[in-house]
């Protein structure tokens, strides 16, 4: 399995692509030191194979004698770099044509371009990280708030695969005592394990899992963002909405009905949830072709989203086609944002709203709003959270599942275990069965035993150069 994956010495820009003050170039492989030696020189003749591990080094990168740029390389021997191998890092200017005749001239002397997420591919095939470890890594790098880097930092440092790996071992101590007892019978010393102890044991692991499951959909979104849809007929303020959670003027505002004309969508950080949230076309019957399509748009981008926000105007009567539009939007989650409480008396909802969703649901989805003053963005805040991040997800430090590939393995892992609670008839022989299979699957959530094609699927995904 991986054959030959590290006998190539690899290099990539490890920063942005674009020009900027300082670039990274990373080398790693078995001849990483030797390869850059080829291209450097050390201002005071110093070689690298004579630099102590995690010291830098001043000098040039020359490409067949022409100096390239004045560097500062940074030499990290194996095990102990990012990757486990030899790591050799070029710290040069910025410039786009700098970084690729340097990256050239090491080709040059040997190196290899690296694939996408090759260097966190090598780090989990040397032992520096597991799967989901390194599943965190490109969440570091994508997270927009800080509750969706504080996530993917506790997954990096190991949360997730210390929770499963204690989960794993407990059933493993109890295939063990179970194995020892059948294998063994003339031993009597031996402590004896019952079936209410397995049972016992494995409704313990069972509950555990559907602890970490019950964050799956908290972390997808925290990875993701939650999607957002701004919903209301025309002039109700949802374009002014948008405009006040970005803080910048992204949608034209207008008093003319029908301004919005599609689907607009915008990432943001709302109190540190990321979202992606959509405006769109105010929502009445019209003859206007294009129109009817942003109608249309707007209908479907409600269907599809997590949250839809239904917004109406404070400082006029509610009309039967927002009641009918209120109906329909209580299938999903939802929030009613009743906007323009500065045109109204008391800022509450209209009667007939009222009437249609009960006093016990509308204190829970009710946020009241001005978009011209620029209030009620705190309460719409927790109303969110309240919905997608329920207890102590965003403050605490307990792991979270946060992409599909756990949540499936731990599902695999959830049913073993369901299958062993009901046969509890059965021989203890064939109960190991279906505990070593919900071990198996506690695996695959680390990945341990993941399939090469799996790992290779996931590392594609990541950036060049990481």
């Amino acid at each position: 399995m991986y054959q030959d994956v590290q006998e190539r010495t690899i290099v990539a820009l490890s920063t942005p692509v674009g020009t900027g003050g300082i670039a990274v170039i990373r080398l790693s492989g078995p001849e990483a030191i030797r390869i850059a030696q080829k291209a450097f020189v050390s201002a005071r003749g110093k070689r690298l194979d004579q630099v102590p591990s995690h010291r830098a080094v001043f000098g040039q990168m020359q490409d067949q004698g022409e100096m390239i740029d004045e560097v500062l390389v940074l030499v990290m021997r194996g095990p102990h770099s990012f990757t486990g191998e030899d790591t050799v890092e070029i710290n040069c200017h910025g410039g786009m044509y700098i970084c690729q005749r340097i990256i050239e001239a090491l080709i040059a002397c040997g190196a290899s371009m690296a694939e996408p997420g090759e260097f966190s591919k090598r780090a989990f095939l040397n032992g520096r990280m597991d799967l989901s470890e390194a599943e965190a890594v490109m969440d570091m790098i994508s997270a927009q708030t800080a509750y969706s880097l504080k996530a993917a930092v506790n997954q990096l440092s190991g949360g997730f695969s210390r929770k499963v790996e204690a989960l794993r071992q407990q059933l493993i101590d109890t295939i063990v005592a179970i194995e020892v007892n059948i294998d063994y019978p003339e031993y009597g010393d031996l402590p004896e394990i019952t079936d209410d102890s397995i049972i016992q044991n494995c409704r313990q692991v069972l509950d555990q899992i559907d602890e970490l499951l019950a964050t799956a959909e908290s972390g997808r979104m925290l990875k993701q963002g939650v999607k957002v849809a701004i919903v209301g007929q025309p002039n109700v303020g949802k374009s002014s909405l948008l405009n006040l959670l970005l803080r910048e003027q992204r949608a034209i505002v207008t008093d003319v009905a029908g301004t919005t004309r599609d689907v607009l969508e915008e990432r943001l950080d709302l109190g540190g949830i990321p979202l992606r949230i959509m405006d769109t076309a105010g929502i009445r019957k019209t003859d206007d072709i294009v129109e009817k399509i942003g109608v249309e748009r707007a209908l479907e981008a409600a269907k599809e989203s997590d949250l839809v926000l239904l917004v109406l105007d404070a400082g006029r009567a509610v009309t039967p086609e927002e009641l009918e539009l209120l109906e329909l939007v209580r299938k999903r989650p939802y929030l009613l944002v009743l906007n323009k409480t500065d045109l109204s008396e008391n800022g509450v909802a209209p009667e007939p709203v009222t009437q249609l969703i009960g006093e016990p649901e509308l204190e829970r989805v009710l946020v009241s709003m001005s978009a011209k003053q620029e209030t009620g963005v705190a309460e719409l805040t927790d109303k969110v959270k309240e919905l997608f991040f329920a207890g102590d997800v965003l403050t605490s430090d307990k792991p979270l599942v946060t992409n599909l590939r756990q949540k499936e393995a731990l599902l695999r892992a959830r049913q073993a275990l369901q299958m062993v609670l009901a046969s509890q008839q059965r021989e203890q022989d064939l109960l190991v069965i279906d505990i070593r299979q919900a071990c198996d699957a506690l695996s695959d959530a680390q990945g341990r035993s993941t399939q090469e094609d799996v790992v290779n699927e996931i590392f594609s995904r990541f950036c060049l150069g990481k």
